[in-house]
Formats: structure tokens, C-alpha cells, sequence
């Protein structure tokens, strides 16, 4: 199995997150912009204000950038499932469905060109669930998702493998602004749950 690249140090103090939130979105613009080929350190110092040595500070290379990008995909992801969950409180079950699909195919939109890079190109810099703390959340929101409309949260892992793979798989490769896409995933999703259809408005 490929070693996933670790930052060598993590930030501490405000300043030092910055620094390291100023590398990723510098990274993040180049692979989104002109790809992997055009992508190294001194370009992301760069295009970041950030020196290249206190770059290395944190990241030994540039792979460790991709692996840290991956990371921040994760955490972005949680986010917007909590805010998808909160602002759908209440609501039925499919709805509340639909609501995470927009909000995750809009997270993907905002950076499509990253996410083709990150999922075609370097894939295999995204941590194994098994040892994923994100992926643990992931399951955990989902499972007591499930548990709360009634349904079965053992369906938590292969439900969160199935949407992974329609959004990754439909958005990198359809229109992503094709207004249809959030309902495919959404029904595609509600069968393998069975959950009731609803009208929409």
C-alpha cells in the first residue's frame, strides 16, 4: 500500500495556520488552473507569500501538499454535511437526503478542476477509511442520520461508498451544472434506502 505523505510539523499558533491554509489554497489554485505538471513547491510559495522554507517547514514536498489537500477536502466535506443536516432539520428523510447531495455537489463545484486532479490523478493520497478520523465522522453523522429516520445505520458505510462515487463519478464527467444530476444521485440514493417519494415544488 502507498504511504501517504505527512506534514512535518503541525501549525500551532495562528500565524502558522495561516501560513499553511495560504499554502493549500495557493496549491489548490495551480492544480485547479494548470494541473499537476505545473505543480511545485516554489510555484506554491510563490503564489502563496509564503517562503519556500518555511514551507518545508511543514511540508517535505509537494506530494505531502496533494495528501494535505485531500485531508482539507475531508474536512470541508463534514462541514457542509453538518450545515446540509441543520438546515434540513425536521424535514423528511428524502429531503433531508437531497439536501446533502446539493451540498456536497456544490462543495465539488466551487473547485472542480482540484477535484478532477485530486480523484483521477491522485487518488491514492486520500487516507484509507479504516484509519480516516474524517471518514469515522463521516459514518458516525450518517449512521445516527440513518437511526433518527428510522432506517438501518449498518447501511452507513456502502451509503457514503455509493454517494462518494456518484458525485466523483457523475460531476467529473457530466455538465456539472446540470440541474438533473442532484436528483439522480438523490433518487439513486433514496432506492438503495427505500425511502418514500416526495413532490416536488
Amino acid at each position: 500500500m502507498t504511504a501517504i505523505p505527512q506534514p512535518r510539523k503541525q501549525p500551532r499558533q495562528a500565524r502558522s495556520r495561516h501560513a499553511v491554509a495560504a499554502i493549500l489554497e495557493a496549491a489548490a489554485r495551480i492544480l485547479a488552473g494548470d494541473g499537476y505538471a505545473a505543480f511545485n513547491t516554489n510555484r506554491v510559495a510563490e503564489l502563496s507569500g509564503v517562503g519556500i522554507g518555511s514551507l518545508y517547514q511543514y511540508f517535505p514536498n509537494k506530494q505531502a501538499v496533494l495528501a494535505a489537500l485531500h485531508r482539507r477536502h475531508g474536512e470541508e466535506t463534514l462541514a457542509a454535511l453538518d450545515d446540509a443536516l441543520a438546515r434540513s432539520a425536521g424535514r423528511p428523510p428524502r429531503e433531508q437526503l437531497a439536501a446533502m447531495v446539493a451540498a456536497a455537489l456544490e462543495l465539488h463545484r466551487r473547485e472542480l478542476g482540484l477535484h478532477r486532479v485530486l480523484e483521477r490523478e491522485w487518488p491514492i493520497y486520500d487516507e484509507p477509511p479504516a484509519s480516516n478520523p474524517i471518514d469515522a465522522a463521516l459514518h458516525a453523522r450518517i449512521a445516527a442520520w440513518l437511526a433518527e429516520a428510522g432506517g438501518d445505520p449498518a447501511r452507513a458505510a456502502l451509503l457514503l461508498r455509493m454517494a462518494d462515487s456518484l458525485v466523483h463519478g457523475l460531476l467529473l464527467d457530466a455538465d456539472p451544472q446540470a440541474e438533473a444530476l442532484e436528483q439522480a444521485i438523490t433518487d439513486a440514493l433514496a432506492g438503495y434506502l427505500a425511502l418514500p417519494a416526495y413532490h416536488h415544488t
